[in-house]
């Protein structure tokens, strides 16, 4: 198997997740910004990450996109680690509410990070030009609004809190499940922004399934 990702996309970063947590044999291929990989070629209805390619017993090889699809197959590789599949409405709705927020403060900080997706001096142009108007500014004056949006997304984060029972996790009297799973994958990328100041308790679930997962964390970039 082998899984085609952006290191940045939390969608991506749920199903490398948990490939690191069943410890499951599958190559991690990092794609660049505006480059398709040959071997997907005509393979896929328009762009997508991440992408599970397989080859069959046949010769013939399939691909599996959509992240909670993937996870869902993976988690059937050995004892399943869910019971469900799905995220919570309660969560999905308050993803749905951070994106606008964390787009604001972290697109100004990829060109920053030798991302593999921005690896090229065209897909670092593709992204910054491309980011002007999903957040209807430069990513200059994003990053001079830092302070703003941190506020904002600082409540946030406190309605996620409430979400996770973090305690019970991390003491082991509950077991991960997909909405852990998808409350870490974006978690992960507000580890670059160095202005924020997670809760102790926040810190201790992201480390706890980074640990767990061998999930790297972004070094912090400032404005």
């Amino acid at each position: 198997m082998k899984l085609h990702v952006f290191d940045s996309c939390p969608f991506c970063v749920r199903v490398k997740t948990v490939v690191g947590l069943k410890n499951i044999d599958c190559e991690i291929s990092p794609m660049t910004l505006g480059q398709l990989p040959e071997s997907l070629a005509g393979k896929l209805e328009r762009l997508t990450v991440p992408v599970l390619k397989q080859r069959q017993h046949d010769g013939e090889h399939t691909v599996m996109v959509e992240s909670l699809d993937i996870i869902r197959y993976l988690d059937q590789q050995g004892e399943p680690m869910f019971t469900r599949y799905e995220v919570s409405e309660a969560l999905n709705n308050l993803l749905k509410r951070l994106y606008p927020t964390s787009g604001q403060l972290l697109y100004p900080r990829m060109p920053q990070l030798n991302l593999p997706e921005l690896s090229t001096a065209d897909a670092l142009s593709m992204f910054v030009e491309s980011r002007k108007g999903a957040l209807g500014q430069s990513i200059e004056q994003a990053l001079e609004r830092t302070e703003e949006y941190l506020s904002v997304l600082k409540q946030l984060l406190e309605e996620l809190d409430s979400l996770l029972d973090i305690d019970a996790l991390v003491s082991g009297e509950r077991k991960l499940n997909i909405d852990d799973i998808a409350a870490f994958s974006e978690l992960r990328n507000y580890t670059m922004v160095a202005e924020l100041e997670m809760s102790e308790r926040m810190m201790s679930f992201v480390s706890f399934i980074a640990s767990r997962s061998g999930m790297s964390l972004y070094p912090p970039i400032s404005k």
